[in-house]
C-alpha cells in the first residue's frame, strides 16, 4: 500500500510503502526500482546508503530482503533533474579555449566534475552550466557534455562540446579513444627513462581500484605512458603521463603498482608531512588534443599547472 508522497525542494518525499505479496523476496533496491521506474537507480542507491531508507523502522542495505507486510518507509528520493548540476561559480575555475563549438575548461583541485549528491553546486559541470545553460538541453545528466572527467583531488583540462552536432562527434571519438590526455605528475622514486605501464586493471566496484600487475591489458590504448621530465630531488621525479581511453584511478593506480605512486596520493600512498603532495594531489591534466568537432583539424588545449609545480616551488621544498 502506498500511503503517500508530497513534492519538496524538488525532491519525491515519501512517507510509507507496504510490501505486497508479489514484492515478498525481492531486493530493498529492487522493491524501490519496481516502484519508480522514472527515478534514476543512483538515486535509490543515494537514499539506501545514506539512511533515508528503513525497513519496519531500521535502516537497512540495498540488499535486504523484503517481506510480504513490511513497512518500507523513504525520507526522501531524488529526481532525474535533482542530479542536474546547479548552475554556479568555482573558484579556481577558468576556460582557457572556447569557441562557438566547444570549450576546455580548467578544473581547480578538491572541486567535483560533476555532482555526487542531488542538488549539488560547486561542481565544474555546475560552472559550464552558468557559463552556458544551454548544454543541459543537450545532455541532461550531472556531467553535461563534459567529455572527460577528473577525480575529485586532481586539476586540469576538461573539454566540452556546446552544441548537439559537437556532443555527438566528440562523445563518438572519446568512444574510439581519440581524445588524448596529458598529465603532470610528482612521482616517488626515480624515473630514468620512458615507461609503458601495461597492467590489467579491475574497476569494479569500491573506492580503490585493483591492478593486475600478473596480467597485461591487451588494449595499448588502456596503458599509461610515463616519461620523465626532470628529478625533483629527496629521490622524486616530475613525470608527464599520456593516457586516451582511461579508465577510474588508472593514472595513480598505475603508477603505484609500478612503485611510483603520486605524492600526496591518499588513497594509493600516504601524504607527507610537508613540502609538495601534503595540501594537494600532485597530479594535474595538463593537455588535451582532440579533433574539432565542425573542422575536424587537430586541436590542443594545455591548461598551465599551477605554482606548486615549479622547480621553484619543487626545489624549496
Amino acid at each position: 500500500m502506498f500511503r503517500g508522497y508530497s513534492i519538496h525542494f524538488a525532491m519525491l518525499t515519501l512517507q510509507s510503502l507496504e510490501v505486497p505479496q508479489g514484492a515478498s523476496g525481492i531486493r530493498l533496491d529492487r522493491f524501490l526500482r519496481d516502484r519508480f521506474p522514472e527515478v534514476p537507480s543512483r538515486s535509490v542507491r543515494f537514499a539506501i546508503e545514506g539512511g533515508a531508507v528503513r525497513v519496519g523502522g531500521a535502516a537497512s542495505p540495498k540488499g535486504r530482503i523484503l517481506r510480504e507486510g513490511e513497512i518500507v518507509t523513504v525520507a526522501s528520493l531524488a529526481e532525474g533533474k535533482d542530479w542536474l548540476p546547479v548552475p554556479s561559480d568555482l573558484p579556481g575555475a577558468s576556460v582557457v579555449y572556447e569557441d562557438p563549438h566547444v570549450a576546455v575548461l580548467c578544473k581547480p583541485h578538491d572541486a567535483h566534475t560533476e555532482p555526487q549528491r542531488p542538488l549539488e553546486a560547486g561542481t565544474l559541470s555546475g560552472y559550464l552550466r552558468k557559463l552556458h545553460p544551454e548544454v543541459a538541453e543537450i545532455a541532461p545528466a550531472p556531467g553535461l557534455t563534459l567529455l572527460t572527467r577528473l577525480d575529485f583531488a586532481t586539476s586540469g583540462a576538461v573539454p566540452a562540446a556546446l552544441t548537439a552536432q559537437a556532443w555527438t562527434f566528440l562523445r563518438h571519438e572519446r568512444e574510439m579513444g581519440v581524445i588524448g590526455k596529458r598529465y603532470l605528475c610528482l612521482v616517488e622514486g626515480d624515473v630514468p627513462e620512458p615507461i609503458p605501464i601495461d597492467y590489467a586493471i579491475d574497476s569494479g566496484g569500491g573506492g580503490t581500484v585493483r591492478v593486475r600487475k600478473e596480467r597485461a591489458d591487451p588494449d595499448p590504448s588502456r596503458w599509461t605512458w610515463i616519461e620523465p621530465v626532470r628529478s625533483a630531488g629527496a629521490d622524486r621525479t616530475l613525470v608527464r603521463a599520456t593516457i586516451s581511453r582511461g579508465k577510474r584511478h588508472q593514472i595513480r593506480a598505475h603508477l603505484a603498482a609500478a612503485g611510483h605512486p603520486i605524492v600526496g596520493d591518499r588513497r594509493y600512498a600516504a601524504v607527507p608531512p610537508e613540502g609538495p603532495g601534503k595540501a594537494r594531489l600532485m597530479l594535474h591534466a595538463e593537455e588535451v588534443t582532440f579533433r574539432h568537432p565542425a573542422t575536424g583539424e587537430a586541436l590542443r588545449v594545455v591548461c598551465p599547472a599551477g605554482p606548486e609545480f615549479t622547480v621553484q616551488y619543487l626545489n624549496e621544498t
